[in-house]
Formats: structure tokens, C-alpha cells, sequence
């Protein structure tokens, strides 16, 4: 009998955040699957579910995937068929698989790489997607600064995307989120100002989201070049047109 293989969104980071679907995939998988950058790095996603994994009443096995922070395009793409087949080869001695990812599996996951790799070699294996919580929505959670009203539109930014498309897409958005390159929003206020955004627009920086090191900054453009923003992956910024009012502490660095 064949088994199965699950993409469990973990949630920024806070365990309290996990879904109750993906506790019960943790709680009755035989294998975790673990994304790594390198061998010798430990894994944050590990670290959300380590006391679900302790608390089971039988351990299961965990398989280490390396991920590895690199653009050698040919290389990934023989590391993600090699981490398939690993995959392949435990759903086929009749295993359920649980591969946990930070935040949303379909959202900038890396899940994605390895659940396209298993659908091209193995299409016939069984999987399933559970939703996770994602930076985006709990960056706003924290900083009380909703994402959109009434026929709002809302842009998310990756760290790659160059000035003249972050122009096009900012004048057609009225809220912006920056993830992964939120490190960078002072680099963009030429741009955002030319996309129609203003002095009195407001901002919100949330840094390592829901973790207890978390830190809010709140304020509006005209503020920004104030703060000291230094650069960290667990970082989101949100940027509405408006000048939104909030009762939430400004935050400190």
C-alpha cells in the first residue's frame, strides 16, 4: 500500500499559531520531513515542532532535505530530484510523509520546489497542502494594521523585484508588503513617492514576527530615514497609502 505525502504550514513562528489540522499530520505522521539550507545549520521549522514531536506516544523518523541557498539553477534542480526520491522512497513502503515549512506552504515556501519535482517524476503519489498562518497576515496581527478594506488592493513584494516594476505595481496598490527585503524600504521612497505614496502614508516594520524577540516600528514615510532598519530575512514591512490611525506602541530597536 502506497502512503502519503503532506505540506504542513508551521506559521511565522509562534508553536501557539500551528493549525489544529497540521498538529493532528504531526501528531500521526511516520516521517518529518526537515528543509535545511546546509547539514550543519539547525532548522527553525524544526524548532516549531519539536515539542509536538516529544510529546508523541511513538517518535517517528525524521528525513533531513537539503535546500541550499544557492541560484546554480542546475544544481537545485538535481538537489530537488534527489530529495524527490527520497520522498518517493518512503511513500512507497507505505509511510505518510509530513514536510513542515514556515508559514504557508504555496507562499515563497520552499515546499513549492519540492512539490514540483515529485509531481513531474512521481505524479502518482497522494499529497496534501495544510494551510499555515503566513508572515503577511501576522506582520499585520502585530502591528494592528489592517491589510485591506472594502476594494483595497494589496501588492506583495519580493526581494528581487527592480525599481520600475515596484513603480508600476505601487501606483495600482493600496497597501504594499515587503518580505525579504524589507531591510531595503528606505532604497524604494524615491519610487514610492513617484508611485503616488506620501509623506503621511503609513509604515509598519515587523521584525521576527510572533518570536519572543519580536519588534514593531510604526510610523509614516516621512519618519522612515529615522529608523534603524538592519538587514534580517524575518522581516516584513506594510506600507498603506493612507494615513491608517493606530493605537499599537511603536516599537524600538
Amino acid at each position: 500500500m502506497i502512503g502519503k505525502f503532506i505540506g504542513v504550514g508551521v506559521g511565522p513562528g509562534d508553536p501557539d499559531l500551528i493549525t489544529v489540522k497540521a498538529l493532528k499530520a504531526l501528531k500521526t505522521a511516520d516521517v518529518i520531513c526537515i528543509p535545511k539550507s546546509h547539514p550543519n545549520k539547525p532548522s527553525m521549522a524544526l524548532g516549531l515542532v519539536e515539542q509536538i514531536v516529544k510529546e508523541r506516544q511513538s517518535s517517528p523518523e525524521v528525513l533531513e532535505l537539503i535546500f541550499p541557498m544557492t541560484k546554480n539553477e542546475l544544481g537545485l534542480q538535481k538537489l530537488w530530484a534527489e530529495n524527490a526520491k527520497s520522498v518517493f522512497a518512503k511513500v512507497k513502503e507505505g509511510k505518510t510523509l509530513v514536510f513542515v515549512t514556515l508559514g504557508d506552504p504555496m507562499l515563497y515556501s520552499t515546499f513549492m520546489y519540492l512539490y514540483r519535482s515529485i509531481k513531474k517524476s512521481y505524479p502518482y503519489i497522494p499529497m496534501e497542502i495544510i494551510p499555515g498562518v503566513t508572515s503577511v497576515t501576522a506582520a499585520a496581527a502585530s502591528a494592528q494594521l489592517p491589510l485591506a478594506e472594502k476594494n483595497e488592493v494589496i501588492s506583495i513584494v519580493p526581494s528581487d523585484l527592480n525599481l520600475e516594476l515596484l513603480e508600476e505595481t505601487a501606483k495600482h496598490s493600496d497597501t504594499l508588503v515587503f518580505m525579504k527585503c524589507a531591510h531595503r524600504v528606505k532604497d524604494f521612497l524615491h519610487t514610492l513617492k513617484a508611485a503616488g505614496f506620501t509623506e503621511n502614508s503609513t509604515i509598519a516594520l515587523v521584525k521576527r514576527c510572533t518570536l519572543p524577540e519580536e519588534k514593531v516600528l510604526i510610523g509614516n514615510l516621512c519618519s522612515l530615514q529615522k529608523w534603524d532598519i538592519t538587514e534580517d530575512y524575518f522581516s516584513v514591512a506594510i506600507l498603506k497609502r493612507s494615513d491608517f490611525s493606530t493605537n499599537k506602541k511603536v516599537g524600538t530597536q
